[in-house]
């Protein structure tokens, strides 16, 4: 006779996962993240950043793919581009955080540098702002490798305040008079 190994007779998905991966410790961000009010492909591309696994230059280098340089595309420093240097040291990206008025914690890993500016942003839509801010640096990156663009911080403003109002139309009734308010209040 076989039985199940939890003790009760009802089947489970969870409770097969559970079994078989075991309880984790796991970043209070991944569950945030799926809260927000962003788009899908936000909250894909940003869980994608926090696993890295995004298609940097130094994440084409691990999986031996040959390019002409492995260097950061928005700046001129010769650094390689990880996505520490992509998203938080690399000039371009450092000014784009300034247009939220966030100062970047040095030397932290990128889910306790997103608790850092939840501090900093003092909102319950804080994640929004982060997640949006990072695809507003991802798209200019991609600009300049696929269309010979170059970074441009008003255009990023720009985007990242249209990419703000897109999720505004996302919000539920309940909460969408509070988020209003708050894309308001940004400068």
């Amino acid at each position: 006779m076989w039985g199940y190994t939890w003790g009760s007779n009802i089947f489970s998905a969870t409770k097969i996962y559970r079994r078989l991966i075991g309880q984790h410790q796991v970043h209070p961000v991944f569950r945030w993240l799926w809260k927000t009010i962003c788009q899908p492909k936000h909250k894909i591309f940003f869980w994608l950043l926090l696993k890295d696994r995004l298609s940097t230059q130094n994440i084409l280098r691990r999986k031996n793919m040959h390019l002409e340089t492995y260097n950061c595309e928005l700046c001129q420093l010769a650094t390689e581009e990880t996505l520490h240097h992509l998203f938080l040291e690399c000039p371009f990206a450092r000014s784009c955080w300034g247009i939220l008025n966030l100062d970047i914690q040095p030397q932290s890993s990128f889910p306790e540098v997103i608790l850092y500016f939840r501090d900093q942003l003092n909102s319950e839509f804080f994640l929004n702002a982060i997640i949006l801010m990072c695809w507003t640096i991802w798209g200019p990156r991609n600009d300049v490798i696929f269309r010979g663009i170059g970074p441009n911080i008003h255009s990023s403003k720009l985007s990242f305040n249209r990419e703000l109002a897109l999720t505004a139309t996302r919000a539920k009734e309940s909460i969408s008079q509070t988020y209003n308010q708050w894309i308001q209040s940004w400068p």
